[in-house]
């Protein structure tokens, strides 16, 4: 009777055991399950053109890590600018080692909380409508299209957190863990297509640039006038005026409209994973936004092709030689840092 009990006993404890170990099998195989279907939700749409973007990427930052290890991080392209004392901001720092930050020079770092993102805008770069993108991504606005959001309300001032207004311990956790990108253009074009925007074009924000630049521009530049004929709304600049005024004026003193990137968003000391060009400007930003995990109905607004890149050289015709490479040397950094050429402008 003892024996038949014990054989009893054993068996319902070797019941219990299998039971547990299957219920154990069976959590582990459903939560496997579970992160694979949320990673695939997350993850770019299986199709072969995002890898094909991804490895551009990948190139691109190559390049980018290639050129500030060839001048040491610290020396130009604004290495050392985002630091107080030229010390280096880098994605991979931790806020226990390293410098105190001069955050003034983040402040065209756009910080995205909601979807860990980091965008740096560049002008001319597309940025009004990456802007728009933003504020939806962010949740700042109730629109769904970015094209419904009124252009200039995404200039204004506290529309968005930027990475300067941080301490510097939320800036360093940033830098190292969201997903930073931004985008470039030719440096030439981009110049000159602030120039035309600014000073050629008759927008609102036009007219404020033709005064506050335009005016003494003019009077410094324009050989022979009399500063009695110089027009008080600032109209009529020449684009070989406004290179002079460029070459005469230090990098750290440009208008962000014709600022060198570098200096900018300091690709040296943030490294960043997604480098949009405006060249590929519609299939990098589709990738982007796939890539952080935005709704399946957020899109880039249609890409209307810029006037601009057709008429770059013959305005670069205009210049001087001295002009030319005194314009070039400028933007130096821009040039070997992503990887644009001007020897088919000279």
């Amino acid at each position: 009777m003892m024996y038949r009990l014990r054989a009893v006993v054993c068996a319902l404890a070797g019941i219990t055991v299998f039971t547990c170990i299957a219920s154990v099998k069976w959590f582990l195989v459903t939560d496997h399950l579970v992160e694979q279907r949320a990673s695939r939700a997350s993850a770019p749409p299986e199709d072969p053109r995002w890898s094909r973007v991804a490895e551009t990427m990948a190139r691109r930052r190559e390049e980018v890590e290639a050129a500030c290890e060839g001048r040491g991080r610290g020396e130009r392209g604004g290495a050392g600018a985002a630091g107080s004392g030229g010390g280096e901001v880098s994605s991979d720092s931790s806020s226990a080692s390293s410098p105190p930050l001069d955050r003034r020079k983040l402040n065209n770092l756009i910080v995205d909380d909601k979807n860990r993102i980091l965008y740096c805008y560049v002008p001319k770069v597309a940025c009004t409508n990456w802007k728009r993108v933003m504020l939806i991504l962010t949740g700042r606005t109730n629109e769904t299209s970015p094209l419904s959001i009124r252009s200039d309300s995404v200039h204004r001032t506290n529309v968005f957190t930027k990475l300067s207004q941080l301490e510097p311990d939320a800036i360093h956790h940033r830098l190292k863990t969201y997903t930073k990108f931004l985008f470039v253009r030719h440096p030439i074009e981009r110049v000159l297509s602030a120039f035309r925007n600014k000073f050629q074009k008759n927008y609102t924000s036009s007219a404020y640039f033709k005064k506050r630049f335009g005016v003494k521009i003019i009077k410094k530049y324009r050989q022979g006038i009399d500063p009695a004929q110089v027009p008080v709304t600032g109209d009529g600049v020449k684009f070989p005026e406004f290179v002079s005024y460029l070459i005469d004026t230090k990098r750290s003193q440009l208008n962000e409209h014709w600022a060198t990137v570098s200096d900018m968003c300091h690709p040296c000391a943030v490294r960043y994973q997604i480098i949009g060009k405006y060249e590929t400007l519609a299939e990098d930003s589709e990738y982007i936004l796939r890539k952080v995990g935005a709704s399946p109905d957020l899109h880039f607004p249609e890409i209307i092709p810029s006037k601009t890149t057709a008429i770059v050289e013959s305005y670069f015709d205009m210049l001087s030689d001295e002009q030319q490479r005194d314009l070039i040397e400028i933007y130096r950094d821009d040039f070997e840092l992503f990887g644009y050429h001007h020897r088919d402008l000279i």
